[in-house]
């Protein structure tokens, strides 16, 4: 059944939307907001755009990537193979000792670390072969985010809010290359713990800029153009709900999950990436570089500042959390003996055995 923020996406017209769930009306934003709560366009006095964090935001919406995402199935079991390291601590987990794996991810940890895990559940996606498409990478239930995204922003957003330079340091190939390959085979969940934050983030780069499609495709660019001409942020927000509903919901989802990311990134003073610095990175990215000439590039720089400047409250409306269907308490091998020779099923063979019989008859 549908939930009723996916019903609220099925509006034909912005103005369908509950009062409660639009972020603004028809007042102006100096009668709806004070001072402590208004978006500062120089909040440092500095020529730069950047967006001042403020607690209301903070408690009305969800910030921390954690809480935009499910929490994991556990499954006790033990282990007779090797299975590789727990994904907490970094450790192998031993022979024929209980372990705890989910059931919807790839997951494997120690029991004891189980209280201390930082890792979400992101259940493992449909499809067996991946053409580069990003509907190919994310998972079968919304939020539609590869777990890619989500395992390196929350590593980032963990331990590198405080370290200047997210984003603008790059790192070795080498290291980007082997970290995002471990993390697109999907057969477990790697260890991020002992990674560097550059590292992380390039692999996040690297990620985007490989997709056979951009996260904002070429046939919705000129939506998002139209949108954000306004000079007022809160302008836009209308037109830009509209193009935010026309995308695929794969790109539509990790489109709010990096705004979000990338807008917390602009609020920490120690990293000293303001908005403009992010537009100036991911601009070309976001909107592919096939026709890349310094129009475009300036076109779209002033696109995703405004896309920055929302509300986060305007960009969570988008990552819904869709409850998984109960998870089988069997293994795969014991589901399969359990369906496969089941009693039913063998009646079954035996009732069309016994009809072929008697028509022979």
């Amino acid at each position: 059944m549908q939930t009723k923020d996916r019903l609220r996406r099925e509006y034909n017209s912005y103005n369908d939307l509950s009062r409660e769930f639009r972020m603004y009306d028809e007042q102006s934003m100096d009668s709806l907001l004070d001072d402590r709560l208004r978006i500062h366009m120089n909040p440092n006095g500095s020529d730069e755009l950047s967006l001042q964090r403020d607690d209301f935001y903070a408690s009305a919406y969800p910030q921390s990537p954690q809480l935009l995402l499910r929490q994991h199935n556990f499954k006790l079991k033990v282990y007779y193979s090797n299975v590789g390291n727990c994904v907490q601590c970094n450790k192998r987990i031993r022979f024929a000792v209980a372990s705890l794996r989910c059931r919807d991810c790839p997951l494997r940890c120690h029991t004891d670390c189980c209280s201390q895990l930082t890792v979400n559940c992101i259940p493992q996606p449909l499809v067996s072969t991946k053409r580069g498409h990003l509907s190919d990478f994310v998972p079968r239930a919304a939020p539609l985010v590869p777990a890619l995204i989500v395992h390196c922003v929350t590593e980032i957003e963990g331990r590198g809010l405080e370290q200047e330079g997210l984003y603008r340091v790059s790192s070795t190939r080498e290291k980007v290359k082997r970290l995002r390959h471990k993390l697109l085979r999907g057969k477990a969940t790697p260890h991020l713990g002992d990674k560097d934050t550059h590292t992380l983030c390039c692999c996040v780069k690297e990620f985007l800029r490989s997709l056979e499609r951009p996260l904002i495709p070429m046939y919705h660019r000129r939506d998002f153009v139209l949108a954000t001409q306004q000079t007022d942020p809160l302008a836009a927000e209308e037109p830009l709900y509209l193009a935010m509903v026309d995308l695929p919901q794969s790109h539509r989802d990790t489109l709010a999950f990096l705004m979000l990311h990338w807008q917390r990134i602009a609020q920490s003073p120690a990293v000293k990436m303001s908005i403009n610095n992010i537009a100036v990175i991911f601009a070309p990215t976001l909107f592919d570089d096939v026709d890349l000439n310094l129009s475009n590039i300036v076109l779209w720089q002033q696109v995703l500042r405004v896309l920055l400047l929302q509300s986060p409250g305007f960009w969570a409306q988008f990552l819904e959390v869709e409850p998984l269907l109960p998870a089988c308490s069997l293994d795969d091998e014991e589901w399969k003996r359990e369906n496969y020779h089941s009693p039913s099923w063998q009646s079954v063979k035996t009732y069309f055995r016994s009809m072929k019989s008697v028509s022979l008859q």
